[in-house]
């Protein structure tokens, strides 16, 4: 395990020091051992979830893999970057809530040089990871971001994508409680809601129960809202400053490319998508800096600091 990166941990039960054994990671207050799964250092692994909560952990597992695809290399073009962005100039390790596969991480870590915890409620997600930042000073963490098992003031920005809609409202308030709590202050925080954009508008109009929330999305057993801009805010602005919301990922470029497929083949849609991810990109990257973006874009990403 990364030996500074662990150093901001502590164990829940009694905020003790965690000693490296190697396959563990040891409380040297209470003796309590985490396992080191994989390469993933779990406080989740002896854990007994109920309800909800089991449900959607399981849910996530399952899918690890399939939700590893379901990006194309288009939208890491415009995510990673745009959340880095948000923290502005960290001067120490950052950690990155719901981090997935570690298409956010990877980036932080690899391509800026930030030592990152990586954080998510998904072991099988963490898995993915771990070969994905092989070298890197990244610590893969398997944690519960309404109870973060980090010291106070242990990190100089975080960033938090596809995440936060997956929460509900009580649970949205811890994690942003914690998240607060974990930052230095004066850090900033870069976290992403789903958009309950013009398209999601239309659809609440056309009788779709689950424009604005629901239980299932995309089929699997976890709940998701879509947030206004200013129901957004107002949440975040309970806990921290807000100084920026913004709309990311304006075109949506695989609903266009799927349609140029079955108009003019898959040369044509393969062409497009190569496009966009090469140069378009840089377009939708420029609605960011417009109003328009908060009414078009499929996420609203907030700058967020703590005071």
């Amino acid at each position: 395990m990364n030996a500074a990166l662990l150093a901001t941990l502590w164990c829940p039960d009694d905020h003790g020091d965690l000693r490296d054994d190697g396959d563990a990671a040891t409380c040297t207050t209470c003796a309590r051992r985490y396992p080191v799964i994989d390469g993933v250092l779990s406080f989740l692994a002896d854990v007994e979830l109920v309800g909800a909560d089991r449900a959607e952990q399981q849910a996530r597992d399952d899918e690890a893999s399939w939700y590893d695809t379901l990006w194309p290399e288009y939208a890491d073009r415009i995510e990673c970057p745009a959340h880095a962005e948000q923290m502005g100039r960290p001067a120490g390790p950052v950690l990155d809530i719901g981090c997935g596969p570690g298409r956010i991480t990877g980036h932080l870590a690899r391509d800026l040089g930030l030592p990152t915890i990586a954080l998510d409620y998904s072991l099988e997600s963490l898995r993915l990871l771990v070969p994905r930042c092989a070298g890197l000073p990244v610590l893969p963490v398997h944690a519960d971001a309404r109870h973060l098992p980090l010291r106070d003031g242990a990190v100089t920005g975080a960033t938090s994508g596809m995440c936060y809609e997956h929460l509900r409202a009580a649970d949205r308030v811890l994690m942003l409680q914690e998240t607060s709590r974990v930052l230095q202050r004066g850090a900033s925080f870069g976290v992403t809601t789903l958009n309950y954009n013009l398209t999601f508008r239309l659809w609440k109009l056309k009788g779709n129960r689950n424009a604005k929330q629901g239980e299932h999305l995309f089929g699997a057993n976890f709940y998701f809202v879509r947030q206004t801009p200013a129901e957004f805010r107002a949440e975040l602005a309970e806990v921290f400053t807000v100084e920026r919301v913004v709309g990311i990922r304006n075109f949506p470029v695989r609903s266009i490319a799927g349609l140029l497929g079955r108009i003019a083949g898959d040369r044509t849609a393969d062409r497009f998508m190569a496009f966009m991810t090469r140069t378009g990109f840089k377009a939708d990257r420029l609605l960011e800096r417009t109003p328009i973006g908060r009414y078009l874009g499929f996420l609203l990403l907030a700058r967020a600091t703590k005071a």
